[in-house]
């Protein structure tokens, strides 16, 4: 190994430092003077720190530090071509399959199981209007596109990131309320549902053709395996404390085990086309259901606070403002019916299937607004295939972050409880 090699290696270590440090002190700095959940702070750290912002001013452009260290290059093992690859994105996921295990674990079972119907009928909701209103602003702002270009606007729409949810519910208490709840099952299926559709649309843009019938088999498939996941840890709860939990008791790493588990199951998911974080949140409600699940919660947290702004602040640093305002009129506009789609598109699935209250329903709408880092995923794989021009992937972007940044400011005054004529909030 050369001397430059081991400077690289340590500027990744320098690198993984500032970005948690930042993320740190921009959440500390959200929820102590802004008054606002600490993934805001996060995100907009992010954006500051970024190569596009200070971090180049900072250090000159530097491929590694507070940068993407994208890497062109050749396995020497097997030849296989990387083509931009970020080794800073693997810590990145990491850090989210590590944040939807702790929600996994946090999670009601019984309650999951109950509110599943209404959760799959918000995701139908949170898929077909905002996929409508894409296609048609799509349609508008660039007729001269073709159909399949329309389509991935309505695709990008139509995702929604667990991720961003989940830890202000977290933040906030909420995680294991009803709408929290419907959120979380709405958001699985809304992924299964999410992945045909952009099967279907990339088939488009390559071939010319849909295959509808591949797309519709891989989604079942991914539910299928997703499903039986789930009932191992409901039905077999017992033997997954005896064999792979017991076995580490004694040397108290347990909940370590666990976490390696839910780790493990994360990628199993990727051979059926599911995203990681979904096998992370199945696997952290396959431990929810055992006698030890407490124990688990209780040392899997503290790492979870660790490590999850990493990835809030990374997503931020993804953000080139220059290329949002390029397509800045479009992109407000599709903003604004990606915002509208899913809170419309949820709230009557959860209101009228699901029985809850007016502010329960907007919560479950607003809650499914953010697209983060999953708006993006599908936006790069549209570039990717041909089928959108980097103006639109502009687009794709300012979705993204401002579905992200504006959903903890709609969701946290549906939480506030009312106070009374002293200014005391009431219990």
């Amino acid at each position: 190994m050369t001397g430059m090699e081991t400077e690289i290696y340590f500027k990744f270590i320098l690198s993984f430092g500032l970005i948690l440090l930042v993320a740190r002190l921009g959440g500390a700095f959200a929820e102590r003077f802004l008054k606002q959940p600490a993934v805001i702070g996060e995100l907009l750290a992010g954006i500051i720190i970024s190569p596009f912002l200070l971090g180049h001013f900072l250090f000159a452009n530097d491929p590694v530090i507070l940068n993407f260290a994208l890497i062109d290059g050749v396995f020497s093992q097997n030849g296989e071509h990387l083509s931009e690859f970020a080794p800073m994105e693997i810590i990145s996921q990491i850090a989210v399959v590590v944040l939807l295990f702790v929600a996994g674990l946090e999670t009601n079972v019984a309650s999951f199981i109950k509110n599943s119907f209404t959760g799959a009928m918000v995701a139908i909701g949170g898929v077909v209007v905002p996929f409508a209103l894409g296609v048609f602003g799509a349609m508008y702002f660039f007729p001269d596109l073709h159909i399949a270009g329309w389509l991935f606007i309505g695709a990008i729409l139509t995702a929604t990131s667990i991720g961003i949810t989940v830890r202000i519910l977290m933040d906030m208490g909420k995680l294991s309320s009803r709408e929290g709840t419907i959120i979380l099952v709405a958001a699985v299926v809304d992924d299964i549902i999410g992945l045909v559709i952009l099967s279907v649309v990339i088939s488009m843009a390559q071939s010319g053709s849909i295959n509808a019938l591949s797309a519709i088999g891989t989604g079942v498939i991914g539910f299928a395996v997703w499903l039986g996941i789930l009932l191992l840890g409901v039905y077999g709860h017992k033997y997954i404390s005896k064999y792979i939990l017991t076995p580490f008791k004694a040397s108290g790493t347990m909940p370590v085990m666990a976490l390696i588990v839910g780790l493990l199951v994360s990628y199993m998911v990727t051979l059926v086309g599911l995203h990681p974080v979904v096998g992370a949140y199945v696997a952290g409600l396959m431990f929810a259901s055992t006698a030890e699940k407490e124990e688990i919660l209780h040392q899997t947290r503290p790492i979870m606070l660790f490590i999850a702004p990493f990835f809030f602040a990374y997503l931020g640093m993804q953000v080139d403002l220059k290329e949002v305002w390029a397509v800045i009129v479009p992109a407000l506009v599709i903003v604004v019916l990606a915002i509208i789609g899913k809170i419309i598109g949820c709230y009557f699935p959860a209101r009228f299937v699901g029985k809850t209250s007016h502010k329960g329903a907007l919560i479950v709408g607003v809650g499914m607004v953010p697209r983060g880092e999953v708006g993006l995923i599908v936006a790069g794989a549209g570039l990717i295939a041909g089928a959108i021009t980097r103006d639109l992937f502009g687009i794709a972007v300012a979705v993204s972050i401002l579905t992200t940044l504006v959903m903890p400011l709609m969701i946290k005054p549906l939480f506030k409880p009312k106070a009374e004529a002293n200014g005391k909030e009431l219990p």
